[in-house]
């Protein structure tokens, strides 16, 4: 599956790398004091690193990575984990930064078994305030999109689609969803003509935890792998000789997670 930026709101195709390698950077620090004890210091929401790997990279996918490594300026990061899961950050679809109208009820085991953050609900939430007032996945329009998420009692979705400037374009408005306790709800929906890019909120829930948006028709239920702001760097190319008239590369760069 190919990787995609998003630069001035525009969604690229950067090329599916052979590898991925994907880390967070540790988010604690212990120092000891004079009297024997070690204390630890822990922040919230390690930003991430990616080391991506092409083995055979044609000329068009060199001059594509060194352009963007050139290019100096942050652009939205959308691997291959991201574009076949969920594209929303971990930041967001994991609370890691407290949400207006929502207060943060810890660790919750769902009833499928795992375990996710969840926030407890006093009125509408946007999702993802991270990297700003809301957090925009890129969507392509004419195609689908899913969005899903577990919830306490029930839950609905609503939304707003936006342009390449992030300004709205219309809404979304789903279904309201009702539970027996905890429970999955996911919808799908066409992207319209006018849209870019799409921001979530959630509501008609006593408790939220895991939302997700995921390209196509099937929901991703999974923390999300999205980076809204990074930075491409560290392009390295290893000439391959193939054939005489070819010009091959082994190719590798890096992506940092900023903001």
């Amino acid at each position: 599956m190919s990787a995609f930026i998003v630069s001035a709101g525009v969604l690229l195709e950067v090329g599916a790398p052979s590898t991925l390698t994907r880390s967070t950077e540790s988010r604690a620090a212990f120092t000891g004091t004079i009297g024997g004890k070690r204390k630890g210091f822990i922040r919230r929401g390690g930003r991430r690193e990616w080391a991506l790997d092409v083995s055979i990279a044609r000329p068009g996918m060199v001059s594509t990575i060194e352009t963007i490594a050139r290019n100096g300026g942050p652009v939205g990061w959308y691997g291959s984990d991201a574009t076949i899961g969920n594209l929303l950050s971990p930041q967001a679809s994991g609370f890691d930064v407290p949400q207006f109208n929502a207060t943060d009820a810890g660790l919750v085991q769902l009833p499928d078994g795992t375990i996710a953050r969840a926030v407890v609900l006093t009125g509408a939430v946007s999702i993802g305030t991270a990297h700003g007032s809301f957090e925009a996945v890129p969507v392509v329009p004419g195609s689908r999109i899913t969005v899903s998420g577990w919830g306490l009692g029930g839950l609905r979705f609503t939304g707003t689609w936006r342009d390449q400037t992030y300004a709205t374009t219309g809404f979304l408005s789903g279904t309201t969803f009702t539970h027996n306790g905890w429970g999955f709800a996911s919808q799908t929906f066409t992207v319209p003509a006018t849209a870019s890019a799409l921001s979530i909120v959630v509501q008609g829930a006593t408790q939220v935890a895991r939302p997700a948006i995921a390209w196509g028709a099937s929901a991703r239920d999974e923390l999300g792998t999205g980076c809204p702001v990074a930075v491409i760097h560290g392009a390295t190319h290893a000439p391959i000789t193939l054939m005489g008239a070819a010009n091959y590369s082994k190719t590798s760069y890096q992506v940092t997670e900023v903001g």
